[in-house]
């Protein structure tokens, strides 16, 4: 097919929507010709892009011909009106913030032009209630999540990487356990919540770990205030943004990932990819049984799933893994290849694709 691919988030700039956005623009490109309009800036230029977006859009059609028109996310739905002109279809998907943004206006327009996409595909069964909720209709949506490259999971020896990560980090792990989580220090993300409620119930029973925390926020002074009110300097390491090869290393020295989300009005958690990043790392996983959490996780067949705010639950199922409990193994990346490579994603992009050129009439 040729399609038009339309993006808001592309590299340079980096990010969860735009390694979406590469990933899925490299894949669909081995199986059609992809025309593709991006921007990789600041979002503060939006009103200016969406004129660039609509400016390109028509030249595209002048010199081409195209068979559909995909969006990558939510906000660019504001645009569908205008490429309608074409009467082709168009296919948009929502991730989760680009349909729960709390703001009024926003509220008020986006479920609207959602509605004149042709199909809506949403990446967990989450986003898909939560786009329900604000009066999308249900015939219009699908569900697939995210994909991944299995590019994390490295051969080596484990103590091998563990020498390599206390001479790169200059900390010293020793033989002790590592729990880790990847993520924004937001939030919804409940790194904060996880340090005052959880590490000291598993400290009562068991010491000989760190907690590994990967991510920057704007709740990294409230996380570093309450490790010292708690005195845990000695357990947690706040580590920052890192490079892609370190997080391969952190990944693969972990024992235990967790990701111990909260509820928070308006900030959704549509997916989780970090989820599957550790999983393809042969690593145990324990997170919150909410949003699109239970999705990437298979409803557990990849990880244990805990209920929100269940501090006790958190640290059982913690300290089972750290006392050489269960989920480690070959089948865990299994699952991730089998379920979420880029490549099976792609594949169900097109069957949807095929499946609206044909309905629309389009030739």
């Amino acid at each position: 097919m040729r399609i038009l691919f339309m993006t808001r988030n592309f590299p340079p700039q980096v990010g969860g929507l735009e390694n979406f956005s590469f990933n899925l623009f490299r894949s669909l490109s081995k199986m059609h010709r992809l025309s593709l309009i991006k921007w990789g800036g600041s979002k503060k230029f939006l009103p200016v892009v969406f004129i660039y977006f609509l400016i390109k859009n028509y030249l595209i059609f002048l010199l081409k011909k195209i068979d559909l028109i995909y969006l990558t996310d939510g906000v660019l739905s504001l645009l569908i009106p205008f490429l309608k002109i074409f009467k082709k279809p168009v296919v948009i998907t929502v991730h989760g913030l680009d349909i729960t943004f709390n703001n009024y206006f926003y509220q008020l327009l986006i479920p609207y032009f959602l509605n004149k996409a042709d199909k809506i595909i949403c990446v967990s069964k989450a986003t898909k209630k939560e786009c329900l909720k604000r009066g999308v209709f249900l015939q219009k949506i699908e569900v697939i999540p995210n994909g991944i490259n299995d590019e994390f999971f490295l051969k080596e020896d484990k103590r091998i990487l563990k020498e390599k990560f206390k001479k790169r980090f200059n900390i010293k792990i020793n033989n002790k356990k590592i729990i880790l989580s990847v993520g924004r220090l937001i939030e919804r993300k409940g790194i904060h919540w996880f340090i005052k409620e959880v590490l000291p119930l598993i400290l009562k029973n068991y010491s000989n770990f760190i907690y590994l925390i990967v991510g920057e926020g704007k709740l990294k002074r409230k996380i570093e205030k309450i490790i010292e009110e708690k005195d845990l300097k000695e357990y947690v390491v706040l580590l920052g943004r890192i490079k892609k090869e370190d997080l391969k290393l952190i990944y693969n020295i972990a024992d235990v990932f967790a990701m111990p989300n909260i509820k928070v009005e308006g900030d959704l958690e549509g997916f989780g990819i970090v989820l599957f990043e550790a999983a393809s790392c042969n690593l145990s996983i324990v997170a919150s049984d909410v949003e699109g959490i239970k999705d990437a996780l298979l409803e557990g067949r990849l990880g244990k799933l805990v209920e929100c705010y269940d501090s006790e639950a958190f640290a059982d199922e913690t300290l089972k893994i750290l006392q050489g409990g269960y989920l480690t193994g070959e089948n865990l990346r299994r699952l991730v290849k089998e379920n979420f490579s880029w490549e099976e994603i792609s594949k169900r992009y097109s069957e949807i694709f095929y499946l609206i050129n044909e309905s629309s009439g389009s030739n």
